[in-house]
């Protein structure tokens, strides 16, 4: 279900703390009526002087603006910047800059609003620190924010910090680490965001801003929510309650914070939990006659309903929910209700009615130019298309969902719907377009799993250019100075000069001494500061180099674990290994070990590729190597089971509650040279075994058991043990996914099983040396100039 309604207790779910931060500080910052705005005209006419009248035109531009009468508040700012003109009064230009820059805000013309931020910071900059500067960089870095230019904003509100921390203004302290962790959440950077937030929460405490410090302490609580963190979440939101209960004891606040408890419940999938709290928080907003909470409540009741399969209850409250939100009169929010109930028909198969309420939710969000509402309705339209075979409609929709999701940006939805449209493209028989949104969809997928490395690299990069930055300033600083006591200098010397000649060439001469001593002293700081510079970049190249070194160092030790070819033939005189890793290093992994007559052996894939592939495939190896080497276990489904144990418990070894879902699909192997009995266990890739046994050769296709080497969402079951007749002469196969799922050829599609079984049936008559030849000949003329989207692992066994 879509969570959007952003006025009301969504602004919890989403964004944890928002509302309650709406209830403490973020009323207007002018409050203003039609006959304020008379009583202000008639002081126009009584002012005796142009700086009185600068002061009331910025007041009637901000009160029109607040009752958004753009037209005469753009006609006021103008009046003021030209009497500030006039005046010749930089401070009264630079105020009247300021006042120019909130009006535009307001008026949502950012680029406009942004000019003038920047003129009336400049010029607050050059003054002594002080709260005009501070507002300046407040709502400068508000501007930027809402542009989405996320460095620009953080570079100016940490401006404003500095000086609210110089003169030691608390309640500024406070808003700006506020804004710039609001500035770090939307931006992704959770870890930044934490710090900025729990310094305004300690701020708000040591000036007993109680309700402050809860705002604070439930977007804390948010972000952890968002890290999936749910304990540090929950234990975050009962730290608001007791601040809460010891201070205020205000019964919204409970109600507010109960919303976020259920929140993380339901995230959890603990249903009842959720409900729990979401009761306790209806009792506290139906009391208190909170209309607009309860509206949206209902709506999560709903949702929560229908994720647990209750569907007649979730149509209750969906539909109550929806006419509780229409009669508020909020359109964002009834066009969200529209959008789940939709969901909810469309879920139940009753068509009709979904496309009904998808269009009524489509009407009201191009209305009011709902972005992230249309992202989501119209990705809703194209799932419905879908479901009633209406592909060519479908793909309108998808297409229209994807592209806005790479407009707003929304990286999660442009990962879904990149796969969503390259299954719908698949069922079209349309493999160009399939394979086109599926790149798309692996690219957004890695990077999001690679996203917080990025950002810690962009981070230290933006933390030196800032220092760079700053640096320069303090020496632009030091020389406006020097030139400020020069000037100051001479004037006392033009002033004395008939006073005492001499006195002033002494003076002239020891000044001039003095002015070479600073030349040289600015110089070696200077040099000292160049070579500094040098220096970081030395260390920021390095380490990158030292990254990339790691990377194929990794690459030798993961080589150096894996058998070679020479210790395989050993084992298997007649066998081929055709190992083709995606990147520098593998997830796809084969293994053996020999006990006595008996050899056992295995084909994994693991969870991903690359360097985290390559982690999962060092542990299956570490815990094969122990469980059949130190254990002794050998039936090859016990091999399994206890490799599951390992891997789940290596991977929680904190115990959290979140479950694990890495892994990896293997099949394991064991066959006594003595006696020639052979069985293996497979967690989803299968084994084929060619024999000649009735004169041609032919490929029986062994199953699998349908579930992974880890955790997955299924019912966990244990590995079945399988035997296997074979013979001397008969040919075994293992392999993983890689080779099948590969595109190329003509039409750009998968190689596909029964391809590769055809191509393995094919060259029979050769050796095990030259199918592995075949295979990579045949694969390089499929893939062509195709990239190779993961790795690829066959082994060839002759028994």
């Amino acid at each position: 279900m879509y969570k959007g309604m952003g006025n009301y207790i969504y602004s919890i779910k989403k964004n944890t703390g928002i509302l309650l931060f709406c209830l403490c500080i973020a009323s207007p910052i002018f409050s203003h009526s039609q006959s304020k705005i008379d009583s202000l005209k008639t002081l126009f006419h009584k002012a005796k002087s142009d700086t009185e009248r600068v002061n009331i035109f910025n007041s009637i531009a901000n009160a029109y603006s607040a009752i958004d009468s753009f037209p005469h508040a753009f006609q006021n700012v103008n009046e003021a910047l030209q009497l500030a003109h006039v005046t010749g009064s930089d401070k009264k230009l630079a105020e009247s800059y300021l006042n120019a820059a909130i009006v535009f805000w307001r008026a949502g013309i950012n680029d406009s609003a942004i000019h003038y931020g920047k003129q009336a910071v400049a010029y607050f900059e050059k003054q002594t620190p002080s709260i005009i500067l501070i507002k300046a960089c407040k709502v400068l870095g508000g501007i930027y924010k809402d542009q989405v230019e996320y460095k620009e904003a953080n570079e100016v509100l940490m401006k404003g910090l500095s000086v609210a921390q110089q003169i030691k203004d608390s309640a500024y302290i406070y808003s700006l680490n506020y804004n710039l962790g609001s500035v770090c959440e939307v931006n992704g950077d959770f870890e930044l965001a934490l710090n900025y937030y729990k310094a305004a929460m300690n701020m708000a405490m040591a000036q007993r801003q109680y309700r402050n410090a809860i705002s604070s302490c439930n977007l804390v609580g948010g972000i952890y929510a968002k890290q999936g963190l749910s304990a540090d979440a929950v234990k975050t939101y009962f730290n608001a309650l007791d601040i809460n209960a010891r201070y205020l004891n205000q019964d919204e606040i409970n109600g507010v914070i109960d919303v976020n408890l259920g929140n993380v419940y339901d995230d959890k999938g603990d249903t009842a939990n959720a409900m729990k709290y979401y009761r306790e928080s209806l009792d506290i907003f139906t009391r208190l006659h909170k209309k607009e909470y309860m509206a949206q409540l209902l709506g999560d009741m709903g949702n929560v309903y229908m994720n647990s399969g209750d569907y007649k209850r979730a149509e209750g409250y969906e539909l109550k929910s929806m006419e509780e939100v229409k009669a508020l009169g909020d359109k964002v929010s009834t066009a969200i209700c529209y959008t789940n109930v939709a969901e909810f028909y469309n879920h139940v198969k009753d068509y009709d009615k979904s496309a009904e309420y998808y269009n009524a939710a489509l009407q009201l969000q191009e209305e009011i130019g709902d972005k992230e509402g249309l992202q989501y309705t119209y990705s809703g339209l194209g799932q419905l298309c879908e479901n009633r075979g209406d592909y060519s409609k479908a793909e309108e929709y998808g297409v229209k969902a994807y592209n806005l999701a790479k407009e707003i940006p929304l990286e999660r939805e442009v990962r879904d719907e990149a796969k969503i449209l390259s299954h719908l493209f698949d069922k079209m028989h349309q493999p160009d377009k399939a394979f086109t949104y599926y790149k798309l969809y692996i690219d957004a997928r890695d990077s999001l799993e690679n996203k917080e490395e990025a950002k810690k690299l962009i981070r230290e990069e933006l933390n030196h250019e800032y220092e760079q930055k700053r640096q320069m300033e303090a020496l632009e600083d030091e020389k406006r100075q020097a030139i400020a006591d020069e000037k100051q200098r001479h004037e006392r010397v033009i002033r004395n000069i008939f006073l005492a000649a001499f006195i002033v060439v002494l003076f002239l001469t020891g000044l001039l001494w003095r002015n070479l001593s600073k030349i040289r002293k600015s110089k070696q700081i200077i040099t000292r500061q160049k070579a500094e510079v040098e220096n970081q970049k030395a260390i920021v190249d390095q380490k990158n180099k030292d990254i990339t070194d790691s990377i194929n160092y990794a690459r030798r030790i993961q080589h150096a674990i894996l058998p070679t070819v020479e210790q395989w033939t050993e084992i298997f005189t007649d066998s081929f290994i055709y190992y083709r890793p995606k990147d520098i290093v593998s997830g796809d992994f084969y293994w053996y070990i020999e006990s006595g007559n008996e050899i056992i052996f295995a084909a994994a894939d693991c969870t991903g590729h690359g360097v985290p592939g390559a982690f999962m495939s060092m542990l299956g190896i570490s815990s094969l190597n122990k469980i059949v080497g130190e254990k002794g276990i050998k039936a090859p489904n016990e091999v399994l089971n206890e490799l599951r144990d390992e891997i789940i418990h290596s991977l929680n070894r904190e115990g959290k509650k979140e479950e694990v879902k890495d892994g990896m699909d293997m099949t394991l192997c064991r066959f006594n040279k003595a006696n020639g009995v052979f069985e293996y266990a497979a967690a989803n890739n299968p084994l084929w075994i060619v024999s000649k046994a009735s004169g041609t050769w032919a490929l029986k296709d062994c199953d699998a058991d349908k579930m992974p080497v880890g955790k997955y969402f299924g019912e966990e079951g244990k590995f079945t043990l399988r035997k296997a007749e074979v013979n001397k002469g008969d040919r075994i196969y293992i392999f993983t996914d890689g080779y099948a799922d590969q595109f190329g050829g003509a039409k750009g599609k998968k190689f596909k099983y029964q391809h590769m079984q055809d191509v393995v049936l094919a060259f029979q008559d050769k050796s095990m040396k030259e199918q592995c030849e075949e295979l990579g000949k045949i694969m390089t003329s499929w893939k062509g100039d195709l990239e190779q989207i993961d790795d690829i692992l066959v082994i060839g066994i002759e028994i």
